[in-house]
């Protein structure tokens, strides 16, 4: 039995359709995945910045604690601390100080790293789930088009390339097709 050209358009419609549905929920699968990207990099900057934050405190107080053992250490030798002893107390602590600082600004460019990609994950996110229905439409309208073609007798539509009617699966008549026009 033979499939009429309505039936046909009809049954390619509806399969356009699911197929449709299925790149909406996919665009918003990847959508979802790309949102819980973005948590986790953000939850990993909260991490880095606290862990700098600790960083910091223990250099500090390494630092405090060694100036003042340098401090004690120099007492009991009794070295007066002034002049070459006091220079290297403060050569000490201006070290330390320079480590503390090294530490912030290394803190601080891996968080904006990852809060940079949990931004971007963001973006990413918003641009799949627009892919999605995109695709989605993309494939609606061209569901439509073939639908069209088909259940009018295969007219001439601008931007279609020529088809023989054997590959169209109806004989005696040429007809014209969207470049992107098949059967399935």
């Amino acid at each position: 039995m033979a499939i009429g050209a309505s039936t046909f358009a009809l049954l390619s419609l509806a399969s356009s359709g699911v197929e449709a549905i299925g790149q909406v929920q996919e665009g918003r699968q990847r959508a979802d995945a790309e949102n819980f990207n973005a948590q986790i990099s953000k939850q990993q900057a909260e991490i880095v910045k606290v862990r700098g934050r600790l960083d910091v405190m223990r250099q500090r107080r390494i630092a405090k604690s060694f100036t003042s053992e340098q401090q004690a250490l120099y007492s009991k030798a009794g070295v007066v601390l002034s002049g070459s002893p006091l220079k290297v107390i403060e050569e000490s602590a201006a070290n330390a100080e320079l480590d503390i600082l090294l530490t912030e600004f290394d803190t601080a460019t891996q968080a904006r790293r990852l809060e940079s990609e949990a931004e971007r994950s963001k973006e990413l996110a918003r641009a799949e789930k627009s892919s999605g229905y995109v695709r989605a439409g993309k494939t609606l309208l061209t569901a439509s088009a073939n639908a069209a073609l088909l259940y009018s007798g295969g007219t001439k539509v601008p931007g279609a390339v020529k088809t023989t009617a054997a590959s169209m699966g109806r004989a005696g008549r040429t007809s014209y097709a969207p470049a992107n026009y098949y059967l399935r």
